[in-house]
């Protein structure tokens, strides 16, 4: 299986609606202080101060800012560049990992449970499909392992948030039946992964030369 199977257009225009939900459902304390009490709440669990509370929403909102360019980028590029996208695609699960790790109580508002629910809901359908197509033999430079890797980092992280919010009950983690999700390789070695291919032929010109 080549890369494409992995990012079929359908497979990148759900990741953007997954990413854009979660823009939705960010909402900044107006003039008014609408969310005062569970900024209050926040700010008092996190040990800062509500100004404080406020520079790192801000911060939230730049890293969704960014989760949102990277996978743009992605549906701009996926036809074109396939070693590059499988880069892109690292890069936007582990900034979606950082963002549901550090700042998941920032999701303010009723639609948190919802916009969890569906980004982990999506991922898994896109994770077994990759899952199908990688074997024992599979080489680790190959963009499906990479990619199914990289998606075992973001899942468990999904899954730890939407737990948190109570997006869904360990019965319905359960049934997404996933088996071992353990990752294998480190942030590190996936990124070193999905450039190999792009190295491969330079390395090849040398030798030959």
């Amino acid at each position: 299986m080549t890369l494409s199977f992995m990012l079929t257009q359908e497979t990148i225009s759900t990741f953007q609606t997954q990413v854009e939900l979660f823009e939705q459902c960010l909402h900044f304390p107006n003039a008014q202080y609408e969310f005062s009490a569970e900024l209050a709440e926040i700010a008092s669990t996190r040990g800062i101060s509500q100004d404080e509370l406020k520079q790192e929403i801000v911060q939230f909102k730049e890293k969704l800012d960014r989760l949102l360019k990277l996978v743009e980028k992605i549906s701009e590029i996926a036809n074109k560049a396939e070693l590059a996208v499988l880069l892109y695609f690292v890069k936007s699960v582990f900034l979606l990992k950082e963002i549901l790790e550090a700042d998941w109580d920032l999701f303010l508002g009723n639609d948190k449970r919802e916009a969890i629910k569906n980004v982990t809901s999506g991922s898994v359908v896109i994770y077994k499909k990759i899952k199908n197509a990688v074997s024992p033999e599979t080489p680790k430079k190959d963009g499906n392992y990479v990619a199914l890797e990289t998606l075992k980092h973001g899942l468990k992280s999904m899954i730890e948030a939407g737990l948190r919010v109570n997006a869904f009950s360990q019965e319905e983690v359960k049934a997404f039946d996933l088996g071992d999700i353990t990752p294998q390789e480190s942030e590190t070695v996936l990124i070193f992964l999905s450039t190999m291919k792009k190295w491969e032929p330079i390395y090849k010109r040398l030798a030959a030369s």
